[in-house]
């Protein structure tokens, strides 16, 4: 079976020479506002333009700018999608629903940590695109929000970009690294959030000072 990166380099191959501007703002922008990310990580999709940049179809600082800006509306759009109706989707879903009365640990844990959160979860694979809308949920300030999430998503659109760029010939080694990158990241955030979640255990529910990251 072809890796990701090459399944999608042989459907879109096409597509990118004739349209791979309008291809990267939508699919980053969808990955982190409507969930994209779950089925093609927006990293994919961005070293695709990388990719094309080498091969003269594209411009390598227009693929990195749009890269930038879709990103940055994408996480803005899936905070606010989860700022506003996060509760109310919480309440419809039977499994979930369970849940809802965890929301004020949710709002502490982006208060005192929500900072290293999003910049963390930029760089994660798929479950990082539920970041913002956990963000946007859990009612973390929106221009802390943005603090964190812009340096995260300029260093990630130019690293993955030119990573795309340099290394185009290579698809699988792309897909290798890009895959293995994302779950260490991944891995690094469900860390710091399980062990946020046994302090507060052991703690109790003592005062809730705030912490900066």
């Amino acid at each position: 079976m072809l890796a990701i990166v090459e399944q999608v380099v042989k459907a879109v191959a096409p597509l990118y020479t004739v349209a791979g501007y309008a291809i990267v703002a939508v699919g980053v922008l969808a990955e982190r506002s409507i969930l994209v990310g779950l089925f093609v990580p927006g990293d994919v999709i961005l070293a695709l333009g990388g990719v094309y940049a080498g091969r003269g179809d594209l411009q390598l600082w227009a693929v990195i700018l749009i890269g930038t800006a879709a990103a940055i509306c994408g996480e803005s759009i899936g905070y606010w999608l989860g700022r506003r109706y996060g509760i109310s989707l919480i309440r419809r879903i039977p499994l979930v629903r369970r849940l809802q009365h965890r929301i004020e640990n949710a709002e502490d844990f982006f208060r005192r940590h929500g900072g290293k959160t999003v910049a963390i979860g930029r760089y994660a694979t798929a479950a990082g695109a539920f970041v913002p809308f956990v963000a946007g949920m859990g009612r973390m300030n929106y221009r802390r929000f943005l603090l964190f999430a812009i340096p995260a998503i300029v260093v990630w659109a130019v690293g993955i970009t030119l990573f795309g760029y340099y290394f185009g010939e290579h698809v699988h080694f792309v897909d290798r690294v890009l895959s293995r990158f994302g779950l260490i990241m991944l891995g690094l955030l469900l860390v710091g959030i399980v062990g946020y979640v046994v302090y507060r255990r052991r703690s109790g529910s003592g005062p809730t000072g705030s912490v900066s990251g």
